[in-house]
């Protein structure tokens, strides 16, 4: 029986960093796959709904790993560390790696070089991180566009990619270099967004989160998973537009 218990508080204690470290582990398939991606498979791609399942199951830990240790009571610095290098993998690797793929697909064999500009996205979701662990104002809200919602960003593009592959092939490489540029630019931005960690449960206060959820539910529903870059781009304007329902709440 006191084994039992043992056991319990050492499952317990350890939870929060199981979760983390399979995020890690999705992360690393993900920038495995995205690494084996070629010109037919990014016409033909049975990967795409793996790739959305390991990202669905990348986000859910990555949000719950920080509420289950509040809960339990077993907040630690080293979850926090481990946290932040697993989002590095999930969220900083993996879109980079993409987007090089991305750029790569559109470019001439001559050009293959410059695809490793789409590498920006690492570099800037590294300067994201380490700026998110430092500011400690970073509370109830974000400054700049936090790594998974960029990242969810790219893979929209990605999806976006496969299914108009004319207009990329004709204008890739330019829309691509815009879109990381935009992409890197808005992860060390201080331009405030809201969060779904909430504290408050203030109807006031969730008005941004009511409306974005509808809106994307129905983007969802009328356009597939080509709309979830749109819906990042959405939830940029809608956290502007309520920027004082959150920011100082």
């Amino acid at each position: 029986m006191n084994y039992c218990i043992f056991a319990a508080m050492k499952i317990k204690r350890h939870l929060p960093n199981l979760l983390t470290l399979t995020n890690l582990l999705s992360g690393c398939l993900l920038v495995f796959l995205s690494a084996q991606l070629d010109e037919v498979q990014f016409q033909y791609s049975s990967n795409t709904y793996v790739f959305l399942v390991l990202i669905l199951i990348s986000l859910v830990c990555d949000l719950l790993d920080g509420m289950v240790a509040r809960w339990l009571q077993v907040s630690s610095p080293l979850g926090l560390q481990l946290d932040s290098l697993a989002d590095m993998v999930t969220f900083g690797v993996f879109p980079g790696v993409l987007m090089v793929k991305m750029l790569e697909n559109s470019l001439s064999e001559v050009s293959q070089l410059l695809a490793l500009l789409g590498f920006g996205i690492t570099l800037f979701s590294a300067l994201r991180l380490a700026k998110f662990n430092v500011d400690l104002t970073q509370t109830s809200y974000f400054k700049g566009l936090a790594t998974p919602a960029n990242a969810v960003m790219i893979f929209g593009i990605f999806i976006l990619f496969q299914n108009y592959p004319e207009f990329f092939i004709a204008n890739g490489f330019n829309v691509l270099l815009a879109i990381t540029i935009i992409s890197s630019y808005l992860l060390v931005s201080n331009i405030p967004l809201f969060s779904f960690k909430l504290k408050s449960y203030n109807i006031k206060n969730l008005l941004p989160h009511a409306i974005f959820l509808l809106c994307g539910i129905i983007a969802l529903l009328m356009t597939g998973l080509n709309a979830l870059s749109f819906i990042i781009i959405l939830y940029i304007v809608i956290s502007i537009i309520f920027k004082k329902s959150f920011v100082h709440a």
